[in-house]
């Protein structure tokens, strides 16, 4: 269990972020400049708060009240560098040993990481990949509580990178160690986290399960950042068992379940996949004006006016017999109201 709570002052920026986990995989999610990186440094002891307190399964490692601020060597934990800070006069299995005792343990990361082969080879001498896997070894060889990943495959190719979050799964669960990675790629949060924690200008906006912040985005920058795309002003009409239903001009749209109440100010954002003709879904019926048609394999991206909102909708091939989609026609959709968030209107405040 992690628990981490910090403040911290700069001349630009206020710091202050504070939430607990004890999910196998946390994500700080967040642009960049909002206290990502900076929240690792907190956790190993590469930057002292102002105020706060660090604790990590029950170990306070930095407490401003206590007095206590543990050097990073005291911490057990592994950190991975962006740059993965191989020391570039030492061989791979040298890097790996540098600061660890149990050669057992670093022969078997040699084997689980597949850089056997490597092992005599200098920095210079690999891959970008391979660096990575030799960096990810060194952090391991340590035995760490913690394993702390700033942004580990961002300068990685796609098919690298996706080689990569399959090793650092098995990794994650042959050793059950806890994981917090930083990154901006939604991609990432959703392949290898079991919890996000959405940061904005050094402020927690948002926590828990990523599916759970995707469909329930508490604010229209959170949903951005996760890839919604179409956003319309309207006003909650009433709220039924499963569903919101949300006046936006003179359509009634069902969207999926909120708390807020009848009367008050919202954002819907409606998901680009919502188009369905499944009799299971619920849905609601719009009228649109084609403006634009992209065909793909497997479906058409259309761009259309709705009561003068632009929006970007995908149609599976399978669903454009239903639907007339001709560039300057009208044409009518069924969306499913799963797929439509409700969002409360933001304050002056909130927007900053």
């Amino acid at each position: 269990m992690l628990e981490f709570e910090a403040e911290k002052q700069f001349k630009n920026f206020n710091y202050s972020v504070s939430f607990k986990t004890d999910s196998s995989v946390t994500a700080l999610f967040a642009p960049s400049g909002s206290g990502k990186s900076l929240t690792l440094k907190v956790i190993s002891g590469l930057l002292k708060p102002d105020r706060g307190e660090v604790l990590l399964n029950g170990k306070v490692l930095f407490s401003s009240e206590k007095g206590i601020n543990l050097p990073p060597q005291r911490r057990k934990i592994g950190f991975l560098f962006q740059d993965y800070a191989l020391f570039p006069h030492m061989t791979v299995w040298e890097n790996i040993t540098y600061a660890s005792k149990d050669l057992e343990l670093s022969r078997r990361l040699l084997e689980l990481l597949e850089i056997e082969r490597i092992k005599d080879k200098y920095p210079k001498q690999i891959s970008g990949g391979e660096k990575q896997r030799v960096a990810l070894a060194r952090a391991l060889s340590t035995k760490p509580e913690l394993l702390l990943l700033d942004e580990p495959f961002s300068a990685l190719h796609k098919t690298l990178k996706e080689s990569l979050y399959r090793e650092l799964r098995r990794v994650i669960d042959e050793f059950g160690i806890p994981v917090v990675l930083v990154t901006h790629d939604v991609e990432e949060v959703f392949r290898l986290a079991e919890n996000v924690v959405v940061l904005d200008r050094g402020r927690v906006v948002q926590t828990g399960e990523p599916h759970e912040v995707f469909f329930n985005p508490k604010n229209v920058k959170t949903a951005k950042l996760f890839g919604h795309k179409n956003f319309l002003k309207g006003t909650v009409f009433k709220n039924e068992k499963n569903f919101t239903v949300v006046k936006v001009g003179r359509d009634l749209i069902k969207c999926r379940r909120s708390d807020l109440k009848s009367g008050e100010e919202v954002t819907i954002s409606i998901l680009p996949i919502a188009p369905t003709i499944s009799p299971q879904l619920e849905s609601v019926k719009i009228k649109v004006l084609v403006e634009e048609i992209e065909e793909f394999k497997g479906f058409s991206l259309i761009r259309v006016d709705y009561q003068g909102n632009k929006m970007e909708l995908s149609v599976p091939s399978a669903l454009s017999p239903n639907f007339i989609l001709e560039r300057g026609r009208e044409t009518e959709l069924h969306l499913a109201a799963d797929y439509i968030s409700v969002i409360k209107e933001e304050s002056v405040e909130e927007k900053g």
